[in-house]
């Protein structure tokens, strides 16, 4: 068994995300926490608070503040000035919430609404004609509430952002095990069928999401990753628990748009997936000097190739982008590259507070060199796939180890190396494969079918079909 050092949580798991997220808040109430790149609005920790808490006490005068072992919240939104308080705002009232892309199809929106059922949806108005496509094929009447264009009809963020008179009095809702309390219900990725809900309690985002040790207070931050992607909810919860400025836009990415924000605002910390990485890199505007800011690059999400670390590190001198390997069911990287210390192919050493073992097909574990399943076990242990008790079982045992499905091993410094499941990343889009065979399988004439990715150095996988 492979373990990290036996550190504790930067931050106490034994409390609510919101009476952390409020408590932080409060102390840097003075300091500017976010910056929206399309608008620059600038808004202080007190302004983020007084938010947060407006958005809580106007959804309870709705009737929607209520909390049930039934009670879900979904959110399919991009960066905007006013995710945050929401995202906030159902952590301070202790119901959870499920993060869905703003770019997902009715079919995609569907298949997850089904297994959530939620009260309250969140969502950009560019997405609202796909969600209420979703919602009528699955029968389900949620309450949406829009963020970005106003349209008649519908209720607005805004209206949960009016004075409500008592902002004084809220208390933030606590628990009495906050590790059994589910928080976020974050998306799978598919590998065997399609996403499931993978719920994530309280203690589980607090000691591992939001305690993610790439932040400091004086960092500016900045991913494009919405909140349906890991990437995304660490930029959020770590980002705002250390103190560091946020910077956030709705856009999508570009190499301009992204030399443009890092520069304008002394970007330090920089999340981006492979294919964002090889476009930076290759770009001929780009210059040694453009990242002259960062100090902390972090590359994910996919396969993150030696040839990429390497050009990325010739291609900006000083600057180690440093690579991961995590799970949605563990809510945050469980190994992380430490600048030089790193072997082609590697991703990284195990963390702290992780234990890692390779087992072969007989479930006894191997050693050094040997390839074998990854097994990954922490202290917090997930709250299972939300209404499937039969994949919890199949995925976690009876000793707390996650069965990963991915293949891997140790090298004899303690490096691990990995080789995916089948999922399919393309273009930062996660693609289950039995999605593709059951498209293709429909097709008259087709007897059987089986699709498979190809790993390229860019990060996009080609997708033969047989």
């Amino acid at each position: 068994i492979w373990r990290g050092l036996p550190t504790p949580p930067l931050l106490n798991p034994e409390q609510s995300l919101g009476q952390l997220i409020l408590g932080m808040l409060g102390r840097n109430r003075n300091k500017i926490v976010q910056i929206s790149a399309d608008s620059g609005v600038e808004v202080t920790g007190a302004e983020l608070h007084l938010r947060t808490v407006r958005v809580a006490q106007n959804l309870v005068k709705l009737g929607f503040g209520t909390r049930s072992s039934e009670t879900i919240y979904a959110m399919a939104v991009r960066n905007g000035e006013h995710t945050a308080p929401v995202m906030f705002a159902c952590f301070a009232l202790g119901i959870p919430v499920n993060t869905m892309d703003p770019s997902f199809q009715r079919d995609d929106l569907g298949h997850i609404l089904t297994i959530v059922k939620p009260k309250v949806v969140f969502c950009d108005s560019e997405t609202l004609n796909e969600m209420l496509a979703a919602c009528e094929v699955t029968s389900i009447t949620p309450k949406i509430i829009l963020l970005g264009n106003k349209i008649a009809g519908y209720t607005h963020v805004e209206d949960l952002l009016l004075p409500t008179g008592i902002e004084d009095s809220f208390v933030p809702t606590h628990f009495q095990n906050p590790d059994k309390q589910p928080a976020i219900l974050v998306c799978s990725s598919g590998t065997t069928g399609r996403s499931k809900a993978v719920s994530l309690s309280h203690s589980i985002c607090i000691a591992h999401v939001a305690s993610f040790y790439g932040f400091q207070s004086d960092d500016v931050a900045f991913a494009y990753s919405s909140l349906y992607w890991l990437s995304g909810l660490i930029m959020l919860l770590a980002g705002t628990a250390m103190g560091a400025t946020r910077i956030i836009t709705r856009e999508t990415f570009t190499v301009q748009r992204t030399l443009d924000i890092v520069q304008r605002f002394r970007v330090s910390a920089l999340f981006i997936p492979p294919t964002q990485a090889w476009a930076i890199v290759n770009d001929p505007t780009v210059t040694a000097s453009s990242f002259a800011s960062l100090r902390f690059p972090f590359c994910g999400g996919s396969v993150v190739s030696a040839a990429l670390k390497r050009s990325f590190e010739r291609r900006f001198p000083g600057k180690f982008l440093e690579v991961a390997y995590g799970l949605s069911e563990v809510g945050f990287a469980v190994t992380l590259t430490r600048k030089e210390f790193y072997r082609d192919g590697s991703v990284g050493f195990t963390r702290s507070g992780v234990e890692i073992k390779i087992v072969d097909e007989g479930n006894c574990a191997v050693g050094i060199g040997r390839e074998g399943e990854i097994l990954v076990r922490t202290k917090l242990v997930f709250s299972g796939y939300y209404g499937n008790r039969e994949a919890t079982e199949e995925m976690l045992d009876g000793e707390g180890w996650l069965h990963t499905g991915d293949i891997g091993r140790f090298d004899e410094d303690g490096l691990m190396y990995d080789r995916k499941k089948d999922i399919i990343k393309f273009g930062n889009y996660q693609i289950s494969p039995s999605d593709v065979e059951a498209v293709v399988q429909g097709i008259a004439g087709v007897a059987a079918v089986c699709v498979v990715g190809i790993t390229q150095e860019n990060g996009n996988d080609l997708v033969p079909r047989w």
